[in-house]
């Protein structure tokens, strides 16, 4: 897949999505899946999205987490077979360009669009003035062909970023994946921690959550993790580990079941299928190693 993340690209015979793309959930798929077709007619599937999104370059809201890490949405749109990923800039420059100018400027003559997908409420331009009737009537102008889709909706509500944000911070995993159509995951380098689980026999890998990721509740899942081709059951914790550090980092530790190798520096997806319990702190590393043990065992039992 190629990824680009400058204004200045030039594509050709595209066939390009429109959106922020943040969670990817099953509303988003449908739009791939548009584009994908199109490659049966020699066309490029390209996502179009931001590098950062616009709400935070519009506010400066700093606060704003999303769903995946662009590193997340790059891995999940290659492993889909699109051709290109292109993450524009969100400039002041950028976000002032009429509806008019976005259609002609950048998908007429930079991205070469022949078809255009979007859901019926994409909204673009200055001032986000621009919609799908703008890009209606500029459609027979330019030669380009639009795809307008509705929302997918689950058990009579949108597929949207927003509510999968409010099902993960209550831990709801299982439900965060039926609008997800897959497991949350984190993906991420495997950096050096305290070594602490070896000392007591149950070795972790750890890895740092980029501060715009949003994650569940501190606590411990039941998950899988996935080291190049091949799948590990375990167990991971997200949090700050209190009965053994002093500071308020988050990070992910996951226990691999049935795995010895060496991972420091290594990118891994740890997907988190079932919320077990809270973070806790307890009197000493005994008591700690004892509810690690009582974790694993409830994991395998999922498992099972």
């Amino acid at each position: 897949m190629e990824y680009i993340k400058s204004s200045e690209f030039q594509l050709h015979n595209s066939a390009v999505a429109l959106g922020k793309f943040e969670g990817i959930h099953l509303g988003h798929q449908l739009l791939l899946h548009e584009i994908l077709k199109q490659k049966e007619n020699g066309l490029s599937s390209v996502v179009f999205t931001f590098d950062l999104p616009p709400k935070v370059v519009l506010s400066g809201d700093k606060t704003y987490s999303q769903i995946f890490t662009k590193d997340e949405r790059r891995l999940f749109l290659e492993r889909q077979g699109i051709d290109v990923l292109l993450e524009h800039p969100f400039t002041p420059e950028f976000a002032a360009l009429t509806p008019e100018e976005f259609i002609e400027k950048v998908l007429v003559e930079k991205a070469d669009a022949k078809v255009i997908v979007v859901g019926a409420d994409f909204h673009f331009g200055k001032k986000r003035s621009g919609n799908v009737n703008n890009l209606r009537e500029a459609a027979s102008k330019y030669g380009y062909e639009l795809i307008v889709l509705e929302k997918k909706q689950d058990m009579g509500l949108d597929i949207s970023s927003t509510r999968i944000r409010e099902l993960l911070s209550y831990g709801r995993m299982e439900e965060v994946k039926e609008l997800l159509g897959r497991n949350y995951s984190v993906y991420g380098e495997v950096v050096h921690g305290r070594a602490l689980g070896r000392t007591i026999d149950i070795p972790t890998i750890n890895q740092i959550v980029e501060d715009i990721k949003m994650v569940p509740p501190n606590g411990v899942y039941v998950s899988l993790i996935h080291i190049g081709d091949e799948t590990y059951q375990g167990v991971t914790n997200i949090g700050t580990k209190p009965t053994v550090n002093a500071g308020n980092v988050k990070g992910v530790e996951t226990n691999i079941f049935d795995f010895n190798g060496d991972l420091y520096g290594k990118k891994v997806e740890v997907e988190l299928l079932h919320f077990c319990r809270a973070e806790m702190k307890f009197s000493g590393v005994e008591a700690l190693k004892a509810q690690m043990q009582s974790d694993i065992q409830f994991a395998k039992k999922y498992f099972q």
